[in-house]
């Protein structure tokens, strides 16, 4: 889901994203022109392997989920804000910050019940 930054209300408002079996529900905010405040859940199970021995892994994933996007750099007053996705073609790709959120939760460690043994 691609949404304009210029067509986002400044009424928040409800996302619904998938990828695979895993889903990102959220509430968008307009903050400003260019700054979104998304706050949600992601809900699912996930494809992975132990980072021991291999073994295939289901994750159960139900994880809180605040992420600011700017539309092109971020302003300098907007400095510390954590977890932020900078897009440069005047478009907020909500499919692009599930998968990216996916990809950070992957780079965790996780092992299976033997291995955790």
């Amino acid at each position: 889901m691609t949404i304009e930054f210029r067509k986002i209300p400044k009424e928040a408002f409800e996302i619904d994203v998938q990828e695979g079996e895993i889903s990102l529900k959220a509430w968008v905010l307009k903050k400003t022109p260019s700054l979104l405040l998304c706050q949600g859940n992601i809900v699912g199970t996930l494809q992975h392997h132990c980072d021991r021995c291999g073994a295939d892994l289901v994750i159960p994933l139900d994880e809180e989920v605040e992420v600011w996007i700017s539309d092109g750099v971020m302003p300098a007053s907007e400095e510390g804000l954590l977890n932020l996705v900078e897009f440069f073609d005047e478009r907020a790709d909500f499919n692009a910050i599930l998968h990216s959120e996916l990809e950070a939760i992957k780079s965790d460690y996780f092992y299976c019940q033997t291995c955790q043994n």
